[in-house]
């Protein structure tokens, strides 16, 4: 074990994803075949693949759908994000990440911000709803405030991006625990490519990582070897 993680237990922390504009349907077969045999906790596709994605885990105990709404600029109305994420839990998507409103939220639109997620978190009910930030974006005070927003508005994660923008550091990591400290779950996508940094995120507090294809066999090739040694 390494740092008292099991491999599967490493696993259960990793939403394995093919969620870049140009994800094949190839690399969501590959995905899928991945999270069946490392027993990773999520597949995150596309909304286009979402049914598709479905059809493959049927069968596959233990790993949930996920859903992206209002993938990579949160900028779409909210009419269209819960339009969106009613559709992705009809395809079976048992957990959503949505884009919080990065413009809003820039421009100190706070209510606007909060009410887009509400929305977005009542029409999930009881299915947990991470908010992204995309905090490569934002200034520090915007992480902060927008870690609080999501807390406040019913999030059960504050994600830190979509890994489209950029990747998230330690130092974005350490603002958002300060904002919310343990009153919300932590999400990290982005720039997660090493064992050793996913390792030292954990713990800094985060307990899901949203990490694409390659990176997250490497890690766990990675944790196979030093397991052994």
């Amino acid at each position: 074990m390494i740092m008292n993680l099991t491999m599967l237990q490493l696993a259960q922390m990793i939403d394995i994803s093919a969620v870049r504009a140009d994800s094949v349907k190839a690399e969501v077969e590959s995905i899928v075949k991945a999270a069946k045999e490392q027993h990773f906790i999520s597949v995150f596709t596309l909304p286009c693949f979402a049914s598709y994605t479905c059809q493959l885990l049927q069968g596959a105990n233990g790993i949930s759908l996920g859903g992206a709404v209002g993938f990579p600029s949160g900028a779409t109305t909210t009419t269209c994000k819960l339009f969106e994420a009613q559709e992705l839990m009809g395809f079976g998507c048992s957990e959503l990440d949505m884009v919080i409103n990065i413009g809003k939220l820039k421009s100190g639109l706070v209510q606007d911000v909060a009410a887009d997620i509400q929305h977005v978190v009542r029409a999930a009910g009881n299915l947990p709803v991470k908010v992204i930030l995309e905090v490569s974006l934002l200034e520090d005070s915007e992480i902060e405030d927008g870690a609080k927003i999501a807390r406040d508005a019913g999030a059960q994660f504050v994600k830190t991006g979509t890994g489209w923008a950029g990747p998230t550091t330690f130092e974005h990591i350490s603002l958002i625990k300060k904002a919310v400290g343990e009153t919300v779950k932590l999400k990290v996508a982005g720039g997660v490519r090493s064992l050793d940094v996913l390792l030292q995120m954990h713990q800094m507090g985060v307990s899901r990582f949203g990490i694409g294809y390659k990176s997250a066999l490497s890690i766990m090739d990675e944790f196979a070897r030093r397991a052994k040694a």
